[in-house]
């Protein structure tokens, strides 16, 4: 029986599926879409995932490869199936742009996450006070509601999930010390904080300290997703202002590595990072407690060095800052023309 990993996942299973046959029977697209008496186009669509195969057509190609009718051949209809469904985020859909349903459509099915946040808490560790602060700023007055809602559904979703998805998340001080709510408010810091210790307990949380310097993740956030089933891994970043994916084997082995210096080289063990969480939380809760004046000079001295609070990052998608080189792929069109 086949998990529920969503849609997404689904539709880049059953692509990956097809042309490992295509592949195994000898054909390009080309003579594909000849004897099916489609336009080279249509079928790039196809194995470029973007577009959904309808059932017709998707027995046509299963036809083709001589799996029509086999145990082989049901599978990929049931997963054809699956891809055809609506997502649970469909009514939120337009509150999305195409690259965040991608990556919220990814992210439903990953079997691992590792992601690097230099700024701002990761969206799928984020309380729905700090989410809330941070889409009131970024979109006043528009989806914010919406969008949050979004963001508490992807982390309901990622907990539901049977397995859980293995979770790394590499988070720098600053994002910490980031008192996201304002002064007047620091409960949303205190409750967000106290909420990353015990989320400690169900996912991997490592902290880059200030004495770190600079490091790779401080040059932009980044998420690497792992798949099961032979799926490829697919790095995202934030690149101007968009949610950029690509699935390269250089750009994911890459960032693999950078991911695996910050963790081994740079950030604090478990315990020491766990430790540094509950001091700031314990820190950010006496400040409250003093005159106005102190805290506020306190607050000033503290804010030193760790810059204004960056615009943009509805989702929590990415921090947004710009991502270091090389460029990458969309990430939507995985084979298209290659052949």
């Amino acid at each position: 029986m086949i998990d529920d990993r969503g849609p997404v996942v689904h539709q880049a299973l059953l692509i990956h599926r097809l042309i490992e046959l295509r592949r195994g029977n000898g054909l390009t697209q080309e003579k594909v879409a000849r004897s099916l008496e489609w336009s080279h186009a249509k079928l790039m669509r196809y194995e470029g995932g973007t577009q959904v195969l309808p059932k017709a057509d998707l027995d046509a190609l299963l036809n083709l490869y001589r799996v029509l009718g086999t145990a082989q051949g049901r599978k990929l209809q049931e997963i054809g199936r699956k891809a055809r469904d609506k997502p649970w985020w469909h009514p939120h859909r337009h509150a999305l742009s195409v690259e965040e349903r991608y990556y919220v459509g990814l992210e439903m099915g990953v079997a691992r996450i590792r992601q690097c946040a230099p700024a701002l808490v990761p969206g799928l560790l984020r309380t729905r006070d700090y989410a809330h602060a941070l889409c009131s700023m970024t979109d006043p007055g528009g989806e914010v509601d919406r969008l949050v809602d979004v963001l508490m559904g992807r982390q309901g979703m990622m907990l539901t999930r049977s397995p859980v998805p293995e979770q790394v998340y590499v988070l720098d001080e600053a994002a910490l010390r980031r008192i996201v709510g304002g002064r007047e408010n620091s409960g949303v810091m205190v409750r967000q904080l106290h909420h990353l210790v015990e989320r400690s307990a169900s996912v991997q949380l490592r902290i880059l300290p200030e004495e770190a310097g600079l490091h790779f993740g401080a040059l932009g956030g980044f998420a690497l997703f792992d798949f099961d089933e032979g799926l490829p891994p697919v790095l995202h970043t934030e690149h101007r202002g968009r949610v950029v994916a690509s699935k390269k084997d250089e750009d994911v082995h890459a960032y693999a590595e950078a991911f695996d210096r910050l963790v081994e080289e740079y950030a604090l063990d478990a315990c020491r990072s766990l430790a540094l969480i509950e001091h700031h939380a314990q820190r950010l809760q006496d400040r409250t407690r003093t005159s106005p004046d102190t805290g506020e000079e306190e607050e000033r001295a503290h804010a030193k060095g760790v810059g204004a609070l960056p615009s943009g990052d509805l989702l929590g998608v990415f921090e947004p800052r710009p991502p270091p080189p090389p460029p990458f792929s969309t990430g939507l069109g995985t084979e298209a023309g290659s052949e």
